[in-house]
């Protein structure tokens, strides 16, 4: 079989005025901003890529047999197109002096890169769907190439994880400070109401009008479920 590129999307240069500059060796653009502007970045995604990019590192896993781990190990090693975005404030230190704080980004992929990944895992087992396979089934055969795939260490696991939470060009530096969002349970809502205001951007007619709707409505923290739920 011969060497077959993988189809990363596009991201022009005149776009990165809107998703900020890669970090060197790797497809992992980042930006940071005000809540107001990540809605916008969000909204601005989702109308270029025409909804392509829009999935989160831990929604890959829903069409890539893979965990979390081996998402952030390919975001790292160049091999997946990402956009990060780091809402950030100012805040006065004890000695007065001003610090950047910037929070654990939002990030998001493309859907097509991921189907493209699956793809890759097929080649290389050489294999070949069957008609009435479930997707069960699929996954269960691709787990050997799945797990070429993820950190061979717990420490390669560690240093994945940190390049896609914080910026490399930050390391060092005591002008910025990251910090945890205070509460995971809302960073959920707020992605999810990001993401619904973007699609109600981007759609026309009907489906507008489903989405603001779901907006009006809201959102309730289903205890039982441990999730976000839009409200009937």
């Amino acid at each position: 079989m011969g060497f077959i590129e993988f189809p990363f999307i596009e991201v022009p240069k005149d776009l990165r005025k809107i998703v900020g500059e890669p970090t060197p060796g790797t497809r992992a653009y980042r930006r940071e901003g005000t809540h107001a502007e990540c809605g916008q970045w969000i909204e601005d995604l989702g109308l270029y890529f025409k909804g392509d990019v829009g999935i989160s590192p831990a929604g890959v896993t829903m069409f890539v047999p893979v965990q979390r781990a081996a998402v952030h190990k390919r975001i790292k090693e160049g091999k997946l197109t990402a956009f990060f975005f780091y809402i950030t404030h100012v805040e006065s230190t004890f000695f007065g002096t001003k610090r950047k704080v910037k929070l654990r980004p939002y990030i998001m992929l493309s859907l097509s890169e991921c189907k493209a990944w699956v793809a890759e895992m097929k080649r290389r087992m050489g294999y070949v769907d069957e008609p009435d396979e479930s997707l069960m089934e699929q996954r269960k055969k691709l787990k050997p190439a799945a797990a070429a795939d993820e950190p061979k260490t717990r420490k390669e696991a560690e240093e994945a994880a940190e390049f896609v939470s914080t910026d490399p060009k930050d390391k060092g530096t005591r002008k910025v400070r990251y910090e945890t969002a205070l509460n995971p349970e809302n960073r959920q809502q707020d992605m999810f109401l990001l993401l619904t205001e973007a699609m109600a951007a981007m759609a026309s007619g009907k489906k507008a009008e489903f989405y603001r709707k779901r907006l009006e409505r809201g959102m309730e923290w289903d205890k039982k479920a441990k999730a976000w739920k839009w409200k009937e």
